[in-house]
């Protein structure tokens, strides 16, 4: 049964803490006054890499059923794929090519139509630890972050983590290593500042890239001290909505805007439909819809 909750604005230092879990401060330069939040899937497992597509649909991650989930608005989810091979994330480009990080293959794939191809399965000859988030920039390159997670640190091939590039001749690139995991990553309006979810560090980067999708500049663009960074994504304004537990929001200079939360913690976000002002949010069992008053980025 689909659930609604009327968003409340709260003070930054006294919270009001809803039935629905919904929380925001006015300090916020969006106006959730009028937002409600919809409850669109549960008693799911662990859900992640929400990835809207062109075509008009909603495709996510359910990593422990090995499962790719499909929902249109005005319906219930549906399974799109099993044996989905521990999909994670998940990211259209604007053609409605669906790309995914599949962590039990350790691999990149490619979905146009019926036909599955491998994107990318190997660096110099290594396999890769982990594949988790995605993002593809406007020209066609595909970024992907790779980190040994669980059981894959004992299986891994390459000593560090790292964020890749795979570019539309296909050829793979490391963009930048790290000793720390990173999960989640999404573009700015320009393309030109990747951002990353580094999750031990518990922050988020902002790495600038050249034309060639090279890393020009690393730096810190947020700290979260107090919970785990896992999912980006980033609306026109080029602010940043990270979920952290919580869905926190930054401004482009990384100065914290407000933050929500859901029944469940937030594990990633993206933006959606039409008007590209739903913001889907997978919260471990749960997937939710929040209206949101800024409109995000959509493949392009």
């Amino acid at each position: 049964m689909v659930m609604r909750y009327r968003t409340l604005l709260r003070p930054l230092l006294a919270a009001l803490s809803l039935c629905c879990g919904l929380v925001l401060p006015p300090a916020a330069a969006q106006d959730y006054s009028k937002s409600e939040i919809t409850e669109i899937a549960r008693d799911l497992r662990f859900t992640d890499g929400p990835a809207w597509s062109p075509a008009g649909f909603l495709v996510f991650s359910d990593v422990p059923n090995n499962q790719l989930l499909r929902f249109v608005p005005g319906g219930k989810p549906t399974v799109a794929r099993e044996h989905a091979n521990g999909a994670a994330g998940n990211a259209f480009d604007k053609s409605g090519a669906l790309y995914t990080a599949e962590s039990a293959t350790r691999r990149v794939t490619r979905t146009q139509g019926d036909t599955v191809t491998t994107l990318a399965a190997k660096w110099e000859g290594k396999r890769f630890n982990g594949p988790n988030g995605i993002a593809v920039r406007r020209n066609g390159d595909v970024f992907f972050s790779d980190s040994a997670y669980g059981s894959a640190r004992k299986a891994r091939e390459i000593p560090n983590n790292g964020i890749y590039r795979v570019s539309a001749k296909g050829e793979v690139a490391l963009v930048k290593a790290f000793e720390t995991r990173v999960n989640g990553i999404a573009f700015s309006p320009d393309d030109n500042t990747l951002y990353a979810a580094d999750a031990d560090r518990r922050l988020v980067l902002a790495i600038e890239l050249n034309g060639r999708g090279e890393a020009k500049e690393v730096r810190e663009f947020a700290t979260i001290p107090d919970a785990i960074p896992a999912g980006v994504c980033v609306d026109k304004r080029g602010s940043v909505y990270v979920a952290a537990g919580t869905i926190r929001i930054y401004d482009k200079a990384g100065k914290e805007l407000g933050r929500f939360h859901v029944n469940g913690d937030a594990t990633d976000c993206t933006f959606g439909e039409a008007d590209g002002k739903a913001l889907f949010v997978t919260a471990r069992s749960r997937v939710f819809r929040l209206q949101n008053p800024v409109e995000g980025l959509l493949p392009r």
